[in-house]
């Protein structure tokens, strides 16, 4: 708490005071003080964004964009009080986000995980389940659905998460949130952004957070401390140099994996999951995980007077993870209430590290303007790190009895080292080839290399050797849009993506990548005078050459380019304003994934941890200044899964039954400059499991019913 208190007394008298001066350029001998400038910040409010960068490298309308392309503004964020990704991903449409402990998350869509990229900068395994930044640095978190070959090299074809991080702005504003909530969430955080000259050349921004919180689960604490500082300098009239510099620590005490299930089994063979308080914690007190993030980003830009822009990225990214924790191992012993516990411990490093320089500009070309980017990027990846466990920690425990669980000494035994260095050339022309009729096209062609050794304290396997690879593998794209009215788009486009594989054919060759490919159909429309969009859209992916048993050598572990998997459904969202005072965001996602063709598992469903249909709904009306309510906004949001089975691939043996769950905002404006709002979570205290894993660990309860009352002050 004492650097939330500091962080509260520094901040409040700059945040309310409503004045702040700008920094005078002297000679140094005469220092004329200027008077002071009020501070203000004049924002639509909007759940619709105007652009999104995630289609390409430039910012463009989600209309234009041929592909399904979500955005959680700001503004919504900070509506539903959003602090974290992990929440944030919760309300996306089609977005599948599944808890790994407290802090860290897997993320889905489509029946695959989504990869990242940090302010349009991939980063190969750099979303699931690596700890994030909270949103206090970031403007808003574009979501891309299906295959992003183009823009990533490497991944899987559930899509990509591009997350945008605030820019200095060139009028001064500041922003003040203190809030305090159940399981003594408290938190503070601070913004300040303007110029730092009087030509408003050089423009600055600082935002700083502090959170300190239980949780609903007992025993379990988190110390969470962001800053991130920025600055922008125009250095010539069209050239802006760009650099900011993220750190976020995260301190958790007793960290929590989920409780266990019965060893029992129902009629249909799955494990019974256990009827506890929600509050259950059965593991030892002395557990806790550390997270520190560093990341710096840095970035040019200039654009030439043909129309031409060229644009270069680095961005470094490193962080610490240190844990040692115990869990449950085995479940409930349905005859003796008993189970076993093992634990754990580890201090692991990961450095991330992308480039990416592109051009972008118009081209004439029979008698129209077209568009094209012409870019390369490289992303490297190194995990590095020590670790030891205790299978055997605790046995025949009686459920519920944690007395006399002392702290193990942890060896660490084993010790690993990873990296992948993966780069590329990427073009995408946009044709006009009517006025009403755009058709894109473009690729990809990466190199991608992986390795991997053993460290000490292990004492084998300490060279280098070689894993995935791939040369000059090329990925295609295409997508058309056609503007039936000036505010109805229909689109249809192909993506794909692919991922190296390792398993050897019968003539000793490496089998050939996986590739997702995906057809989507859509169409997206702008209503309301252009201030909501709605869309619909149909995608057919089929992850193709899979390793699949060559079965003319059953004795020997060859494979074919033969295995295949479908995902198939439709998507359809609106975001926006409904009408005057009304901001929705709502989804609705159909999902069916198929083992097509597999030795074992042909005809069944391969995602067995995404629901087959998941709605989501956040709305907020405003009440009209001419209204006797002037001043109050209200909100309203369902969040609904049909069931899933084990996260951990447990087919058939884990089981949630699905789940709805209803949340509430109620906010009052004093004036231009204050607010308070309640926000309520899970309103009706409904009991259920938000994801479920395997019979002894990774079955989470999701939330009861929650509260945060926020204050907030803006100039």
């Amino acid at each position: 708490m004492n650097r939330l208190r500091l962080l509260l007394l520094c901040t409040s008298a700059i945040a309310m005071s409503g004045t702040i001066a700008y920094a005078q350029e002297t000679n140094g001998e005469n220092i004329t003080k200027l008077p002071p400038i009020k501070v203000s910040v004049d924002k639509e409010k909007t759940y619709k964004a105007a652009t999104a960068t995630i289609g390409g490298k430039t910012p463009q309308t989600i209309r234009e964009t041929p592909n399904s392309v979500s955005v959680i503004t700001k503004q919504q964020m900070e509506d539903q009080n959003l602090r974290t990704i992990q929440e944030v991903l919760t309300q996306t449409t089609g977005v599948n986000v599944i808890a790994n402990d407290t802090v860290s998350s897997q993320y889905y869509a489509r029946g695959y995980a989504l990869g990242v990229m940090y302010d349009g900068v991939t980063s190969y395994n750099g979303l699931t389940p690596s700890h994030q930044f909270d949103t206090v640095i970031y403007d808003r978190v574009e979501v891309l659905r299906g295959p992003a070959g183009i823009l990533r090299g490497v991944g899987e074809p559930g899509g990509v998460v591009n997350l945008v991080k605030k820019k200095p702005q060139s009028k001064f504003g500041a922003s003040l949130n203190l809030s305090t909530g159940s399981y003594s969430n408290n938190s503070v955080s601070l913004d300040l952004t303007g110029p730092l000259i009087k030509s408003k050349a050089i423009r600055g921004l600082v935002s700083l957070s502090s959170v300190n919180r239980d949780f609903f689960y007992d025993y379990t604490h988190e110390d969470k401390f962001t800053i991130y500082t920025a600055l922008e300098v125009d250095l010539l009239a069209n050239t802006t140099l760009g650099a900011n510099f993220t750190s976020q620590t995260s301190e958790v005490k007793d960290p929590w994996s989920g409780v266990p299930t019965s060893s029992a089994t129902d009629a249909n063979g799955h494990y019974i999951l256990l009827d506890v308080p929600v509050n259950t914690f059965y593991s030892p007190e002395w557990g806790r995980m550390n997270y520190s993030t560093n990341e710096t980003n840095t970035y040019i830009e200039h654009k030439f007077n043909n129309g031409w822009k060229v644009r270069g990225n680095y961005n470094l990214r490193q962080q610490n993870f240190l844990w040692k924790y115990g869990y449950t191992y085995s479940a409930v012993d349905v005859a003796t209430k008993r189970l076993d516990y093992a634990a754990q411990a580890g201090d692991y490093d990961y450095t991330r590290e992308g480039y990416d320089i592109f051009v972008n500009g118009p081209v004439e070309l029979f008698g129209r303007t077209h568009d094209l980017t012409v870019g390369f990027n490289q992303d490297n990846y190194l995990s590095s790190g020590i670790s030891g466990s205790n299978r055997t920690y605790r046995t025949g425990v009686l459920w519920g009895d944690m007395s006399n669980f002392a702290e193990p000494n942890i060896p660490f035994t084993s010790g690993a080292q990873s990296r992948t260095r993966q780069n590329g050339i990427y073009f995408q022309a946009k044709a006009n080839i009517l006025d009403n009729l755009k058709f894109a096209f473009g690729g990809r062609t990466t190199n991608f290399k992986a390795a991997s050794r053993s460290i000490a304290p292990s004492t084998s396997g300490l060279t280098w050797k070689p894993g995935a690879k791939a040369d000059n593998e090329f990925t295609p794209y295409a997508g058309i849009v056609y503007d039936i009215t000036d505010a109805v788009t229909l689109y249809t486009s192909y993506a794909d993506i692919f991922v190296p594989q390792t398993q050897l054919k019968a003539d000793g060759s490496t089998l050939d990548p996986r590739t997702g490919r995906q057809f989507e159909y859509g169409v997206k429309t702008d209503l309301a005078d252009g201030k909501l969009s709605a869309s619909f859209a149909l995608f057919d992916l089929k992850d193709k050459n899979r390793a699949y048993a060559d079965p003319a050598y059953p004795n020997n572990a060859y494979y074919l380019n033969a295995g295949e998997i479908s995902s198939k459904g439709y998507e359809t969202e609106i975001s926006g304003e409904v009408f005057p005072g009304l901001q929705v965001n709502a989804g609705y996602t159909y999902l069916k994934t198929e083992y097509e063709k597999d030795r074992t598992n042909q005809g069944k469903t391969y995602s067995i941890q995404s629901p087959k249909y998941q709605f989501k709904l956040w709305s907020d009306y405003t009440f009209p200044q001419s209204s006797a309510l002037k001043g109050l906004d209200v909100g309203l949001g369902v969040i609904a899964y049909s069931s899933a089975q084990s996260s951990r691939g447990w087919r058939d043996e884990v089981v949630n039954k699905g789940y709805k769950v209803a949340n509430a905002r109620i906010g009052y404006k004093f004036d231009e400059h204050y607010a308070i709002d309640l926000t309520i979570n899970n309103i009706f205290d409904k009991k259920y499991y938000e994801s479920v894993g395997t019979p002894n660990i990774y079955n989470f309860y999701g939330s009861p019913r929650s509260y945060i009352l926020s204050l907030k002050a803006k100039y």
